[in-house]
């Protein structure tokens, strides 16, 4: 019993260093959408590197979740490979239930939050890569004439117009 006591222990640990790394990474990908924002490079490539680190660190400390979870449910004469966490849930009394059900609450919500931040700043990559696009086209690229069309209801063939110059407005 002190045996799982200590796995457990251990767990819990564990799934608080989830939660603040995940608090960590949240709080850099703020950072690297207000340095997107800024056309800050050099901080966004040092927020890019922190968020990478913390990502590393959350897979790691996940990984150390799963094989002591799955410890856990050896120790009780389970098997839970895969989906351990899950398992061994509705197999702990209920104080570490409720405390393993809040746990894996609080790091849905922390991930949710991460993805959706991280959904709003590759919108924003996105939206500006292509105004930049649209930009380098209007200086590159030749305008065109409109095409129209005849009386006869054939199409006129667009003509070239001067780079510097377009009729639409």
């Amino acid at each position: 019993m002190k045996e799982s006591n200590q796995e457990m222990d251990l767990l819990f640990h564990l799934l608080d260093q989830e939660v603040l790394n995940y608090d960590q990474l949240i709080k850099e990908i703020k950072k690297e959408a207000k340095f997107l924002r800024a056309g800050d490079t050099e901080s966004l490539i040092r927020s890019v590197k922190a968020i990478d680190d913390c990502i590393k660190t959350i897979r790691i400390i996940e990984g150390e979740v799963q094989r002591t979870a799955e410890t856990i449910l050896n120790g009780l004469g389970k098997e839970g490979r895969g989906r351990a966490l899950s398992c061994l849930s509705s197999l702990l009394p209920p104080t570490h239930q409720s405390r393993l059900s809040s746990y894996q609450r609080t790091l849905l919500q922390l991930k949710d939050w991460a993805g959706q931040i991280n959904d709003q700043n590759k919108s924003f990559i996105q939206e500006f890569l292509g105004y930049l696009g649209d930009i380098f086209s209007l200086l590159v690229s030749p305008a065109y004439e409109s095409p129209g069309y005849l009386q006869t209801g054939r199409k006129r063939p667009s003509t070239l117009l001067p780079y510097a110059l377009n009729k639409e407005v």
